[in-house]
């Protein structure tokens, strides 16, 4: 993997963990999240507008709506799981997951081949994020046996989407750039979901997020903005597969956060979990 794209792609993962420690910790996180998503397709189009054409072209509309129904669907299908399920069942699939079904759709539709490196280094940062999403090595198995369940079901459909939507983002920026694509995925997950959060048993919740977290919201913008338009530019230089395994950082970079800031816990599975993904990250980045 390009030295460039993997400082991109971390950087992402950094901004991606402190956006969703910013909406962990809003009373309404549906709420803060949709409004950070639509404050920052406001000020980052109106930017991008003084910079280049906004134009999609023609060839890649149709896999373009694909890619925005599976961020959309993402967002319902994880607000589903976690308010149905515990924690420790469904994070680890839903955070897990992509990273092993991004590899398996960039091999089959993209024909995508990384070097033995590059895979070993996958598996490595996978086995990290999983380990890092658990409470305890006791629950090793947990998430696994709790595919029976509906909780874990809906995380895995939601790892389903993340995985096609990147996959689906990898080619469509073949034909614009990250910069340009990146305004209308933000504007589409915005107008898309806004229906749910302005329906009228939210809008007062919606509101009032506002009201009480427009800094932060405004913070968060930057956050969101900044960490996919990296990805994505991290993503032209190098394959899919490095880029979502990459990213997934930031589930451990967020327990560090987490850790150094709120005074979370940061136990001896997360250590481990943290070593096999710096491990992970070496061989990706000497694989070519």
């Amino acid at each position: 993997m390009p030295l460039l794209a993997l400082i991109l792609v971390l950087v992402a993962a950094v901004l991606h963990a402190l956006w969703n420690l910013l909406a962990k910790h809003a009373r309404d996180s549906s709420a803060f999240m949709w409004w950070g998503v639509t404050v920052g397709a406001v000020w980052y189009g109106a930017w991008v507008l003084t910079q280049a054409w906004l134009g999609l072209p023609q060839e890649i509309w149709l896999l373009f709506a694909v890619s925005l129904a599976m961020e959309i669907a993402y967002v319902w299908l994880i607000t589903r799981g976690y308010a149905s399920g515990d924690l420790s069942q469904v994070y680890p699939i839903a955070r897990g997951s992509p990273p092993l079904l991004i590899a398996l759709w960039s091999a089959i539709f993209i024909s995508e081949r990384l070097p033995l490196l590059g895979y070993l280094g996958i598996a490595l940062l996978i086995a990290g994020v999983y380990l890092a999403s658990l409470p305890t090595v006791a629950d090793l198995l947990k998430p696994l046996r709790a595919l029976s369940h509906r909780p874990a079901q809906w995380a895995l459909l939601a790892a389903v989407c993340v995985s096609t939507y990147t996959v689906l983002d990898k080619i469509n920026i073949a034909y614009t750039t990250p910069l340009v694509y990146n305004v209308w995925i933000y504007a589409g997950i915005s107008i898309g979901y806004a229906p749910v959060v302005l329906s009228t048993g939210n809008r007062a919740s919606t509101l009032s997020e506002w009201q009480r977290n427009w800094r932060w919201i405004v913070v968060g913008s930057v956050a969101t903005i900044g960490s996919y338009v990296l990805a994505l530019t991290g993503m032209s230089m190098t394959a899919a597969s490095y880029v979502g395994a990459v990213r997934a950082t930031s589930v451990v970079i967020g327990a560090l956060f987490g850790w150094l800031l709120l005074k979370e816990s940061f136990g001896p599975v997360r250590v481990f979990a943290a070593a096999t993904m710096v491990a992970g990250l070496l061989l990706v980045a000497v694989a070519r």
